[in-house]
């Protein structure tokens, strides 16, 4: 087992008892309404949970990327939705704000979001071949485009927005190419006439994270809210997706552990024949394997993070931590659902259906499987 110090263990034990009061006794029912209730941000809010990655200059917590795993992992442990909401607001959002927004910024944006605002990360196009565009006019851009599958968009206070802002030309073999300038930009959404925000509907899992679309209609933002350099939006945003995807890792190990929890209880009390279910060799190899894949997960999953907090290149152990740890929450959430049988079909009766619809989304958000392969394979194979 990957060995936590003190701190660590202290912070995993913090983020476990919140999570088991606030969040576990909601998450049914936030499920079944396919809703998020406010009342669980502004208990993270609160408790410090939504500003563990902000330093403490401005009012966060400042943990190391290991113990905000842990964190995240209780979190989803409980509730995978709750999990999603925190982990996109920390490691994209605030993340990126901390690492390259000017200190006017940072002093304007941080307190707020490590304790009342929520943040979301605008990066995926609705069309791809139709890029959000913000012209530069004068003292401020001009937004028009939509943003599709935003985590918190719906919902959010500050929204980092990436797009289009101008073309570079380079000149490569006597040859001339043009280049989309992409820039990330701060759009307050108090202050944001023209954009339009929709709840997207009927969402397999994670079903209480409030998700949507963004339509950006003329907006205006001011040229002082650009983070960073123009032209530089990408880069950013590929740097804190490494981070994010030690977060979505960090997700699916907890969404496993509640499976392996809930297979456990259940082949323990579950009697058939005159003894409990777990007496059978069937169930046992089941548990067994799950157990030991979960426990492989976790340990890439905090090696990665192990390896942010060194200051070390993390983009290939980043990819492979999301990639294991999401297709191992799968196996062990369909093992649990095989344990349950026909009573784990049943969202009344039992949790595990429910574990078993995040974890199969877990493969597909924040970079699908094949996304994380291709990245590992980008570099075991580079020259």
């Amino acid at each position: 087992m990957f060995d936590l110090n003190d701190q660590q263990k202290e912070t995993r034990a913090w983020a476990r008892e919140f999570a088991e009061r606030e969040v576990l006794p909601r998450a049914a029912e936030m499920d079944r309404a396919a809703t998020y209730d406010r009342a669980v941000i502004e208990a993270m809010f609160e408790a410090g949970l939504m500003g563990l990655l902000v330093p403490e200059q401005y009012g966060g917590r400042e943990l190391s990327v290991l113990e905000y795993a842990t964190a995240v992992e209780e979190l989803a442990r409980c509730d995978a939705s709750t999990a999603l909401v925190m982990s996109i607001h920390s490691s994209l959002v605030t993340a990126l704000i901390a690492e390259f927004a000017s200190d006017e910024i940072k002093g304007a944006v941080l307190p707020d979001l490590a304790s009342r605002k929520v943040g979301a990360f605008a990066l995926t196009e609705e069309d791809p071949s139709v890029p959000t565009k913000a012209d530069p006019t004068g003292d401020a851009f001009t937004a028009n485009g939509t943003k599709m599958y935003i985590t918190n968009g719906p919902v959010a206070d500050i929204v980092v927005l990436f797009a289009v802002t101008g073309v570079t030309e380079t000149e490569r073999e006597g040859k001339v190419r043009k280049r989309d300038e992409v820039s990330a930009l701060l759009v307050d959404t108090d202050r944001a006439d023209g954009l339009t925000r929709t709840q997207i509907e009927g969402k397999m899992g994670l079903t209480a994270a409030p998700v949507g679309r963004l339509v950006f209609r003329d907006v205006s933002i001011p040229a002082s809210h650009l983070i960073g350099e123009r032209g530089e939006g990408l880069r950013m945003a590929m740097s804190v997706l490494d981070a994010g995807r030690i977060g979505a890792a960090a997700m699916a190990v907890g969404i496993g552990q509640a499976a392996l929890e809930a297979a456990r209880s259940y082949a323990t009390t579950r009697v058939t024949g005159g003894r409990p279910i777990a007496k059978f060799q069937a169930v046992q190899l089941l548990v067994a394997e799950s157990a030991t894949r979960l426990e492989a997960a976790r340990a890439l999953t905090y090696q990665a993070a192990s390896a942010a907090d060194r200051g070390e290149p993390i983009s290939e152990l980043a990819a492979m931590a999301k990639l294991f740890a999401s297709e191992t929450a799968s196996f062990v959430a369909s093992n649990a659902l095989q344990v349950h049988g026909g009573s784990g079909l049943v969202k009344e009766l039992h949790p595990v259906e429910r574990y078993f619809r995040d974890a199969r989304v877990m493969e597909i958000i924040e970079g699908t499987s094949e996304i994380q392969k291709l990245v590992v394979a980008g570099h075991e194979l580079k020259g």
